[in-house]
Order: structure tokens, then C-alpha cells, then sequence
């Protein structure tokens, strides 16, 4: 086994929270007193859920585009940079951006010094083909001390995602999500694990990375969100979490990057990375939808 590495430490924060459809203001502030919240306790990190800027439920096309935002010039990034600014923290958030002439299920990285990057959802779900268009990029950000990769929600379930942010050298996935009860004939098991919890486990252990999701609560025009935030560690197994399904909640863990490379070094003779065999796994023809 991998031994003798420096010690690094990283304290997350993900934020379990409501916000509502059509109200950015009312998003801006619960976003920015959920980072206070999370400084007041020494987080380094901080995510929050996907779309935490504007709500997820849309009505219409012309509500969609009231509410996204510029992420260069945008209400909820500038507040998010202020506040990183004030208590020396980094944030991951949901945005409904607007750019060139279309909209992206987005999430930003900002700090002290500004927008440090943008994350385009790659996989769109249901009625999110609607309103969005797809990314077509990974992003991994150089943060103090830790590389941190993004992916929204339904990109867990799709491993190549957080395999190639692995790859990229993330050592921890930040997950904006709001995981929904639609489609589901289950929602949560008897620990209170959702199926996303689950997803969120397998990418870690079969990554050697953190992962940090930070899903939503309450009702939506009809569509219920099933919290169940979690961070998790890099052997897969959690370090905080499964929040509650329906309250508003603040998750903390201090998670140990030297871990990462421990965990990818599976035996003596074994690493998650290294023993990889891309050259027999072969493509796939898409299937058409």
C-alpha cells in the first residue's frame, strides 16, 4: 500500500436547502447566509444545490430566461464572490445561466478573487431538455491546496463523468443536484440513502475521490425533491450524511486528501487509475432517443 504521504486536510460544507421557483432575491440571500453558516464552522468548501439561483420547476420558456444570469455579470455570482470574499471560503453553486443566445444548467466556482470557472451540465434530464442546452466540457479547478472537478445530478450516473474528472487529476467532485421522486417506485432506503446517494458512493470508490453532493428539499409545482445530501469519502464509503429527506440541513466533514492516493492504491499490486485497459473496452453506437 501507498504510505508515507503528507497529511491534507480539507473541511466541506454542503447545504441542504429550499429555494424558491421565481424568487432570486429570496435565492441570492438563503445562498449567501448557507455560505456564512458553513465559514462559521471552517469550511473550505462549500456547494450547494443545482440551480440554487433560480428554482427548477420552470413554467414557460420566458420564465427560464427571466431567471437565468450571466455568470460574469449575474446578481447571485457577484453576492457568492462577496461572500467568499469576506470569510476566505470557495463555493460550488447551481446556476441558470444565460450565454450566446441559449441557457445552461450551470454551476459556477468562485472565491475570493472572482469566477474561477463554469460547469455546463452534460446530461440533461426530462423536462430540463426544455430549457437547457447541454455542455460539452469537464472542468476541474485548481483550488488551495486540492483540485476540485463538477458534475450536476444526473451526470452521476454516468461513470465516464466522474472517471475523467479522476483522470484529470480531481481529487474531490463537487455535486450540485436536486434529485426529484419522479420516475421512482422508491425514493429512500430504511438508512434514509436515496438511489443518488448511491451513485455518488460507487464514483468515489471506483475513482479514489470525495464527493460532495448538495441536494434541495420541499415541494416545486407539484415535484418533490428528496434531499439525503451526503459527502463522501475516498474509499466510498460516507464521512457525513445521508441528511434528512424534507429539512433544511448543513453537512460538515473534514476529509483527508492524503486518502486519496491511499484509496486508489487498492492492494500492493493494484490502482484504480493505473490498472485501467481503455484499449479493450471498446465504443458504442448511440442509442437515438
Amino acid at each position: 500500500m501507498t504510505s508515507g504521504l503528507p497529511s491534507r486536510t480539507l473541511r466541506i460544507a454542503v447545504a441542504q436547502y429550499e429555494p424558491r421557483i421565481g424568487d432570486p432575491e429570496h435565492n441570492r440571500a438563503e445562498a449567501v447566509a448557507w455560505v456564512e453558516a458553513a465559514a462559521d464552522v471552517g469550511a473550505e468548501l462549500v456547494v450547494l444545490p443545482e440551480l440554487a439561483s433560480s428554482g427548477y420547476v420552470f413554467a414557460s420558456d420566458a420564465e427560464a430566461d427571466a431567471l437565468a444570469e450571466d455568470p460574469d455579470t449575474g446578481a447571485t455570482v457577484g453576492a457568492l464572490v462577496a461572500a467568499c470574499r469576506r470569510r476566505g471560503t470557495h463555493v460550488v453553486a447551481g446556476l441558470a445561466e444565460r450565454a450566446a443566445g441559449c441557457r445552461h444548467n450551470s454551476a459556477v466556482v468562485v472565491g475570493p478573487g472572482g469566477r474561477l470557472a463554469t460547469y455546463r451540465k452534460l446530461h440533461l434530464f426530462h423536462d430540463e431538455r426544455s430549457w437547457f442546452q447541454p455542455g460539452d466540457g469537464l472542468v476541474v479547478v485548481d483550488l488551495p491546496g486540492v483540485r476540485v472537478g463538477v458534475e450536476i445530478c444526473y451526470d452521476l450516473w454516468f461513470p465516464e463523468v466522474a472517471r475523467g474528472l479522476a483522470l484529470r487529476g480531481a481529487e474531490v467532485i463537487a455535486v450540485p443536484t436536486n434529485w426529484v421522486s419522479s420516475f421512482r417506485a422508491r425514493l429512500h432506503d430504511e438508512h434514509g440513502y436515496c438511489q443518488g446517494d448511491v451513485m455518488a458512493m460507487a464514483a468515489a470508490a471506483a475513482n479514489g475521490t470525495v464527493v460532495a453532493c448538495a441536494d434541495r428539499v420541499g415541494v416545486e409545482r407539484g415535484v418533490t425533491f428528496l434531499g439525503a445530501s451526503l459527502i463522501v469519502g475516498p474509499d466510498g464509503w460516507p464521512v457525513a450524511g445521508p441528511a434528512s429527506a424534507d429539512r433544511p440541513e448543513l453537512l460538515v466533514a473534514e476529509v483527508d486528501l492524503g486518502g486519496v492516493e491511499r484509496a486508489r492504491q487498492r492492494t500492493p499490486r493494484n490502482h484504480l487509475l493505473a490498472d485501467r485497459r481503455p484499449e479493450v473496452y471498446g465504443g458504442e453506437r448511440p442509442t437515438p432517443i
